[in-house]
Parts: C-alpha cells; structure tokens; sequence
C-alpha cells in the first residue's frame, strides 16, 4: 500500500479592529452573530481546512475567534492594521511565523466581510487549488457589464473608450465571446511558499472559483449590512 501525502491547507483571515464604513464590523452582530463566524462556521464545516486563523490588532477580535475555536495571531506592527495596507501583509506575517517544518504547503487568505459564501463553495475551491497547485484560485462572479474608460486623444481632449467589448459592435451578453468574471475578494487560494516569497496574492496564473448570485456581498456599508441582514433572512425562511 503507498504512502499517502497529506497537503495540508490552513486558512488565514485578516480580520483588523479599525473598520470605517461599519465600525466594528467584524464582529458586530449580523442576525445574532458576529460577523466573523460565519466564515469560521462554513470554514469549519468545509473539513478541508487543517487550521483557522484570526490575524487581528484587536485583543476583541482574537477574543472573539477563540472563543469560537481557531487559532489567533496577534499583529505587533501598528503598521499592518492601517487604511491603506493590503491584507496580504498580516497574512504573510502571520504564515512567516509559523516554522517551516511545519508550515501548510498550501494557504487560504478570506476575508470575513463575505458571509453568503457556502461551505460547498469552500470545498470546490480547495479542490481546485488541490488540481491547480501552482496557480492562486480567487472568488469570482461571472460580469455582464460593459466598461468604459475615460482616456486622452492625440488632440488632447479627453474620449471614453470601451475596456471590454469593441466599440463598433454590440451583442447580447449570452453571446460573449469570452468569459469576464468580475474578482469579489472573498478568498484567495495559492502556495503557501509561493505567497511568501512573491509577498502579493497573484504571481503566476490565476483561476477563478465561481460564487452563486446568492453568495456575492462584501459588506463595507450600512447598506451593505443591512442587504446581507436581509439575504440572510431570506435564506433562514427558505430553509423552514
């Protein structure tokens, strides 16, 4: 009988204490959680995921994530929790903290802004970076929209110029000739040392996992919050 290599996988979230369109957000309570679980939960019941941490500046934060089972790290760099740092920051810091020996080959970087996203989802996208090592699988939803950009003429006047479809000829969305897929920022799948050493969520080829219309929301406002609330609900009476 062969030996049989386990590929760990573990799944980080940053998760900083400084929200500004929601204060609080992370763990503010959504439909009587906080917001946090949710990804904790569809995480936990996914079973793909050897380990779940919460990288936080917030002691209430990492509070919180431990009361709810998973691991925490604590971010000593002020740094790191500021408005204009990319999460792939604390992750990194977080993964390098972890020996090599025993270090996942492979890292899920989430963000807990998206609570639709179903643990089915999580799965598929576990197997996909399984089938895909050396590319980043990222959450996407399929985009039917029309894009423009604002650009400078030879003459210097300011023109508007398609980015996605030509500027001559307009078809149906269903008869696009190929697929645009828009990136939502749920979660991000790659190679634990890959991540490390590019010390950026892309760096080779990038492959996109689908999200269901129901699962798309990344609550960064009130109304955001308050669409999930409702989505929520909605989901809880369809289920009774």
């Amino acid at each position: 009988m062969k030996n049989v290599v386990i590929k760990k996988c573990c799944a980080v979230i940053p998760a900083r204490g400084g929200s500004k369109g929601v204060p609080g957000k992370n763990i503010k309570l959504l439909n009587g959680k906080p917001l946090l679980q949710y990804t904790i939960d569809s995480l936990v019941d996914a079973g793909c995921f050897d380990q779940i941490i919460v990288t936080s500046d917030s002691h209430e934060i990492l509070s919180v994530a431990s009361d709810l089972g998973v691991d925490t790290y604590l971010r000593v760099d002020p740094e790191e929790s500021n408005d204009v740092v990319m999460p792939d920051v604390p992750a990194i810091h977080c993964l390098e903290s972890i020996p090599i020996d025993v270090r996942p080959e492979f890292t899920f970087m989430l963000q807990c802004t998206s609570p639709l996203v179903k643990t089915e989802t999580y799965r598929n996208a576990h197997k996909t970076l399984l089938e895909n090592p050396d590319v980043t699988v990222f959450a996407a939803h399929e985009a039917h929209v029309f894009l423009w950009q604002e650009s400078s003429s030879p003459a210097g006047k300011n023109i508007w110029l398609p980015i996605n479809h030509p500027f001559h000829e307009r078809i149906g969305r269903q008869y696009v000739k190929r697929q645009q897929v828009n990136e939502l920022g749920a979660f991000y799948g790659f190679r634990t040392s890959s991540f490390i050493e590019a010390k950026h969520r892309f760096f080779s080829q990038a492959l996109p996992v689908l999200l269901e219309n129901d699962e798309v929301i990344d609550i960064d406002t009130y109304e955001d919050w308050a669409l999930a609330e409702f989505k929520l609900r909605k989901t809880r009476i369809n289920n009774t």
